[in-house]
């Protein structure tokens, strides 16, 4: 996906609330939770079924676990700022998708299936549906103070 900054005056994830499209996300089958989170591990926006608290600690590991998967892309030849698209994190009976969402913007979802299941597809073409079709305003400003 393509990383355009926000244009000014243009609506981005931080100036609006876009829970109603994660409470969309959720109604898909097997979707549990959604979080969408700055890459500086900020929550911009969570399902409402998701308690504030696990939002907060989802989007602090969530942003971390990106950065890290771009480091270790260098294994696979990759040099300087690489963002990974998409991360599967594999957990027994669920997993977690970390995706790429915009600039500077994440959306984790999680998933009540393993990597293997058709559901984890299903959630995946969701998101990446919901991704295309809220862009551009997925994307966050730089905070001031913050490089």
């Amino acid at each position: 996906m393509k990383e355009n900054p926000p244009v000014p005056d243009q609506p981005t994830a931080s100036d609006v609330d876009m829970s109603f499209a994660l409470d969309a996300l959720t109604e898909e089958k097997g979707v549990l939770h959604a979080v969408l989170l700055s890459t500086d591990g900020l929550v911009l926006a969570h399902s409402g079924n998701l308690p504030r608290e696990t939002a907060d600690r989802t989007a602090a590991a969530a942003s971390g676990t990106l950065s890290v998967a771009g480091q270790v892309g260098e294994l696979a030849g990759t040099h300087g700022d690489v963002k990974p698209r998409k991360i599967i994190i594999d957990l027994p009976d669920s997993c977690v998708l970390v995706f790429g969402a915009g600039h500077r913007a994440v959306l984790a979802v999680a998933v009540a299936a393993d990597m293997t299941s058709s559901l984890v597809h299903v959630a995946t073409a969701a998101t990446i549906k919901t991704i295309n079709g809220l862009a551009p305003a997925l994307s966050t400003r730089e905070r001031p103070g913050i490089s």
